[in-house]
This record gives C-alpha cells, structure tokens and sequence, in this order.
C-alpha cells in the first residue's frame, strides 16, 4: 500500500484572512483538518504511516514542507520493494 503525503492550498474562509490554509491529502484524499496559519506559523495534524497523527507545533510553510517530505521519505524507505509480476 502506498503512502504519500501532499499539500493542497486552499483559500482563506474569511475575508480578513490574509494566510491561505492548506489541506492535507493522504494519497490524493483529504485527511484532517487544514494547516491554518496562528500568529507564529501554520498549526495542524500530519499523519504517520503507522496511522497515529503528528503535531509539528507551530511551522513556517517551509518547516511544514520539509515534514512533509521527511515523512514521505521515510514511508517509502520502509515499505519493501514489490516483486515483479512478470519476471
């Protein structure tokens, strides 16, 4: 089973909103609630491939990505490879 995690802008609820908020998608489907900007960064849940959620604290948008592709990273090195099915 594959595993990745991307980020998807979303735009602001409110009108007075300057900060975009982000949607986490799980293999192309929206899981948790969006990363929405606090006074000090971006605040929201990462999923784990073990399932349990991840709270980075309050990220910059660049902190936030690199999370995001550390996990994706490391979700990948742990699956085994598939074998072939026509070899």
């Amino acid at each position: 089973m594959s595993f990745r995690i991307t980020l998807q802008s979303k735009p602001s609820r409110h009108f007075h909103d300057p900060y975009k908020h982000w949607q986490v998608l799980l293999n192309g489907s929206p899981w948790g609630d969006p990363f929405y900007y606090n006074m000090r960064g971006y605040r929201g849940v990462l999923p784990l491939p073990d399932g349990s959620p991840f709270d980075p604290g309050e990220v910059t948008l660049t902190q936030l990505r690199r999370e995001v592709a550390q996990i994706n990273r490391e979700a990948k090195q742990a699956t085994p490879p598939t074998p072939d099915a026509g070899a």
